[in-house]
């Protein structure tokens, strides 16, 4: 029995399993911001759509879509229900002129698997000006295992 049982511990300690990531959306889904606007803008969207781009699998709200330095920016994607199976990340790369690229993941909710929100904010010298642009990306998880040394 406990030969067993140390077979079964060692099988357990051979390897992790490691997550990776397969993006599973198109990699041109993205909105344009306006940063350093005197008045906040209307909302800004854009369709979420396959790999090919033949598909829609969600959509993408960002609102405000401009507005001054400071201005919070509700980024929302809804992943729809045939593909929320699939989709088990989601993030939004941040490209602004001279300020470079950030990337964050979005919260998912609780309540429903295929919506996720995060809330950014714009940053800036009070006279800056600037369009931003945030890509969309939804992520498919595959797991591999890796063998321990």
């Amino acid at each position: 029995m406990s030969g067993l049982l140390l077979a079964l511990l060692f099988m357990a300690c051979k390897g992790d399993d490691e997550v990776e990531y397969t993006q599973f959306n198109v990699d041109d889904d993205e909105v344009v911001i306006s940063v350093g606007e005197p008045e906040v803008l209307d909302p800004v969207s854009t369709v979420i759509r396959s790999t090919t781009g033949e598909v829609e699998i969600g959509s993408a709200v960002v609102s405000p879509g401009g507005g001054p330095i400071g201005t919070d920016h509700e980024v929302v994607i809804i992943v729809f229900d045939d593909y929320q199976d699939q989709v088990d990340r989601v993030s939004v790369r941040t490209q602004s002129p001279g300020r470079g690229e950030d990337e964050y993941d979005l919260i998912q909710d609780s309540a429903d698997e295929g919506y996720y929100k995060l809330t950014i904010t714009s940053a800036g010298e009070p006279d800056e000006k600037r369009d931003d642009t945030l890509t969309f990306r939804l992520w498919q998880a595959s797991t591999t295992e890796e063998e321990a040394p």
